[in-house]
């Protein structure tokens, strides 16, 4: 073997080492795939391929059932000392709004991060901490209430998990406008695939949806990493939020 082949190669090592997070939270035994480390496409929630099924094969997506109750998620202080400190000035909407819908306001801090950075004033058609529509806000009007936003998003939230029986995975999923073939007659009936985002359907529905969303959540907000900064290449699809430059989504 090459004196040259040999430093190609472990010149590649600190990469590959590079693009893992080790939470040390353990794996859910719950999840298919699940590994003690999050990578661009497994992590303690599970594997990418098993919260995606049936996107890839264009098939539509078909979630697999993950009981909230048993994701393995970094607590409340840890999540504010860490990736999660802009989220802790609204720590008591999200109790609030954690309190009155049944759901860990850890949890609701976490989307709030996934969606707006928890910027509360983030604009668009889905304005504010959670960015969810105005029809899940009392009377189905939006506010610049913080909490009437934070609690439009557990509202959301906990109709979702109802709806799929707790279902973590497909309720986060609903949450970014993803569908199954029960949801929606989208995409010909078939539910989410990786070709329907950024097809002239998908782009005439608005943003894209992000096909990282629910891995990056599960396996990366969740456990502590942080998918928009040094964890960014946590997800195994080409996801900027817009369909140009080659994106997927």
């Amino acid at each position: 073997m090459s004196r040259s082949f040999i430093l190609a190669a472990f010149s590649l090592i600190p990469i590959a080492l590079a693009q893992q997070y080790c939470s040390g939270l353990g794996t859910n035994p719950n999840a298919q795939g699940a590994t003690d480390c999050t990578t661009p496409g497994t992590g303690p929630n599970g594997a990418q391929d098993w919260l995606n099924q049936g996107i890839d094969d264009e098939s539509g997506w078909n979630p697999p059932y993950l009981d909230l109750n048993t994701v393995i998620h970094i607590n409340r202080p840890e999540f504010y000392a860490g990736i999660g400190w802009r989220c802790e000035q609204y720590n008591q909407y999200f109790q609030i709004g954690g309190d009155s819908h049944g759901i860990d306001p850890t949890i609701l801090a976490i989307i709030a991060m996934q969606e707006s950075s928890c910027n509360a004033d983030a604009g668009g058609p889905t304005p504010g901490l959670m960015q969810v529509s105005c029809d899940n806000y009392p009377n189905g009007v939006c506010t610049d209430s913080i909490q009437d936003n934070v609690n439009a998003g557990a509202n959301y939230l906990r109709s979702q998990l109802d709806a799929s029986g707790g279902n973590i995975v497909k309720a986060l999923g609903r949450y970014n406008g993803w569908f199954t073939s029960e949801d929606s007659d989208y995409n010909g009936g078939r539910g989410l695939t990786a070709s329907y985002p950024c097809s002239g359907e998908g782009q005439s529905h608005g943003l894209p949806q992000n096909l990282n969303y629910v891995h990056q959540i599960l396996n990366g907000w969740f456990v502590g990493a942080d998918p928009y900064g040094d964890q960014s290449w946590i997800g195994e699809y080409n996801c900027q939020g817009t369909c140009s430059n080659g994106n997927q989504c």
